[in-house]
């Protein structure tokens, strides 16, 4: 327990005068006529009282003061405790230094009292001022920064859903969270939500992200991508699937090929994204390329010319012909039904998978049609294209910036470790794996008294 002259910490208070010097120096103007810069922070506070007309002018102005007041120890907090140079600080304010340094130094008196009342005590800060689009917080507002600079759509969404952690730990400084806090807010909510949460708080808790710090939560214990385990099926296994869909239900053909040539997600709380944001209008060069949202990544990205016909020639024409048969609509979406058509569609698949080849195919390939679910389709796509040798810098897409790329295999990956780490199977089923197995058993014929390529 911090104390001073005998004094416990959560005694402490901040002087008469203090209080004195932020009130003179918000209400009152220089002598020539120009403003402090107390009195500047004062007016774009008051611009943010939305319930001002509701208030007396005491209580506005006791508002303002007290807004400002936090202000001020944000800024010597800077200064004094975390040693941040004037130039620094000035340029979240947008003021000279010499603005800076002039504050430090009339307040120089109040250093001891202010640095023990800043150490001893959790002021409540603003979380999100919406109207600035800023944050009291240093980590939230670096964050806002760079969601700015990077393009960011949803960053606005990700602060309001780590707000939720803030006030679950009583407003505490999100640099100040630790694992443990962090664990236990999370053991509150399903498992479901867990991801999306871990998510937003690595955003603005950067020693709960950072992989060198004691307090880091891998997004791998909550995340379910991260457990979920890789796809065993090739292209001779898509044929099998590919030949029993036909004969059930060729829109259902139609839909999953789709699906799997394109290796997209289903979708999201964007209704233009993912799969189910697909309208026909997205179609080009008579169905053959399409434009794909993925909401996702980087604040969203348009992977455009997605081939169509990249694993089946005739899907551009069953595509055209189901939307022949639906009026030849142009911002009607593919799946009517958007996610539950999907988990419907997929339901049925593994069902009629599970009746036709039961007893008639290996109990291991059998268990993966029977499991099969819409989150294979991005691992399956990327199967096909390895068992095809496409370089995976090809099947990643090109990275435009600006949230725009080119889908060359369709869906895009902006990291190629990322396919090969949790979504590339690897194993002996793929006919690659068979050929580059046969020529490792060419090559070691110069052990045994032969010779490369030769064929006795």
């Amino acid at each position: 327990m911090v104390e001073i002259d005998g004094q416990k910490a959560e005694a402490i208070q901040l002087p008469p005068e203090f209080f004195k010097y932020i009130k003179e120096r918000s209400t009152q103007k220089k002598t020539g006529g120009g403003k402090f810069f107390l009195c500047v922070l004062a007016e774009k506070e008051e611009k943010l009282l939305t319930n001002k007309q509701s208030m007396t002018k005491e209580e506005v102005l006791n508002a303002i003061l007290t807004a400002v007041k936090d202000k001020v120890l944000d800024i010597l907090e800077d200064a004094w405790i975390k040693s941040r140079g004037d130039s620094s600080i000035a340029k979240k304010y947008n003021v000279s230094s010499d603005t800076i340094y002039r504050l430090r130094k009339e307040l120089e008196p109040f250093k001891d009292v202010v640095c023990l009342f800043l150490t001893s005590t959790e002021r409540v800060k603003r979380w999100y001022i919406e109207e600035l689009d800023q944050s009291d917080y240093e980590t939230v507002q670096a964050y806002i920064l760079r969601a700015r600079r990077d393009g960011l759509k949803r960053y606005r969404e990700n602060i309001g859903v780590a707000k939720h952690v803030w006030i679950f730990l009583k407003h505490r400084t999100p640099e100040n969270w630790t694992a443990d806090d962090v664990i236990s807010f999370l053991n509150t909510k399903t498992k479901g939500a867990q991801s999306r949460y871990l998510d937003c708080i690595r955003q603005i808790a950067p020693q709960i992200a950072s992989k060198t710090s004691v307090n880091a939560i891998k997004t791998g214990r909550f995340r379910e991508k991260l457990m979920r385990r890789k796809k065993d099926i090739f292209g001779q296994d898509i044929k099998m699937i590919k030949d029993a869909l036909e004969e059930y239900n060729d829109e259902v053909a139609t839909k999953w090929m789709f699906h799997l040539t394109l290796g997209s997600r289903e979708g999201g709380s964007d209704s233009t994204s993912g799969l189910t944001g697909i309208s026909f209008d997205r179609f080009h060069r008579d169905f053959t390329l399409v434009d794909l949202y993925e909401s996702k990544v980087r604040g969203g990205i348009w992977w455009r010319d997605c081939p169509v016909d990249l694993f089946f020639p005739h899907l551009p024409e069953k595509i055209k012909k189901l939307w022949i048969k639906r009026g030849r609509p142009t911002e009607e979406k593919l799946f009517l039904g958007g996610y539950k058509e999907i988990t419907d569609m997929y339901k049925n698949i593994r069902k009629l998978l599970s009746e036709k080849f039961k007893g008639k195919i290996e109990p291991s390939l059998l268990k993966e049609f029977e499991n099969l679910k819409p989150h294979d389709a991005d691992k399956i796509h990327v199967n096909l294209l390895w068992e095809a040798e496409v370089p995976l810098e090809v099947v990643g897409g090109q990275d435009l910036g600006g949230s725009e790329g080119v889908g060359l295999m369709g869906r895009g990956w902006l990291d190629v470790n990322v396919i090969k780490k949790y979504y590339l199977s690897m194993t002996a089923r793929s006919k690659r794996f068979t050929k580059v197995r046969a020529l490792v058993t060419d090559y070691s014929k110069q052990f045994n008294g032969g010779s490369p390529d030769d064929k006795t």
